[in-house]
């Protein structure tokens, strides 16, 4: 079954749900013709006419039958996955590591890192963004936006003490 038709199916059956929840609205005498269910009942139906449609294009498209074009598109799926897992990591790196070096190196040491993680080869451009990066948001956040950010251990060397 294909997603678009699993989907369709779910999402009617809580535009069902949604109808019922709105259709138990106490009804008010103050209350116009519409009444205060109106809006959500509009809602559920037009959610429901449009999970119909999703449903009939899932019903209704036809499966590849080339199956190398299948395994290239699962394969291209997985290496999406995996980018996005490595930046996640990058993210995580970054989270960890921005309370105790401070928020103007983690930011360099992230955008370095991502550039890296790209396939851009070690260079001088890629030390000079990274520290340009660092310092621009770093500058950017603390002095035009007045938001304090992580010093680390940064904070202990221009206090004057170590």
């Amino acid at each position: 079954m294909h997603r678009d038709t699993v989907t369709g199916i779910l999402l009617m059956a809580l535009a069902v749900l949604y109808y019922k929840m709105a259709d138990a609205l106490p009804r008010s005498l103050l209350s116009d013709n519409v009444g205060a269910d109106g809006f959500p009942k509009l809602l559920a139906g037009s959610l429901f006419v449009f999970s119909f449609f999703l449903l009939l294009m899932g019903i209704l498209r036809r499966r590849a039958t080339n199956t190398t074009e299948e395994q290239a598109k699962k394969a291209h799926e997985k290496q999406a996955a995996l980018k996005a897992a490595g930046m996640l990591i990058l993210g995580v790196a970054y989270l960890l590591s921005v309370s105790l070096i401070g928020y103007p190196l983690a930011v360099g040491l992230l955008i370095a890192a991502v550039l890296l993680y790209y396939k851009e080869a070690l260079s001088l451009k890629v030390v000079i963004t990274a520290g340009i990066g660092g310092i621009f948001f770093w500058v950017f956040f603390v002095l035009a936006l007045e938001i304090p950010m992580p010093m680390g251990f940064w904070a202990k060397l221009f206090a004057g003490g170590v």
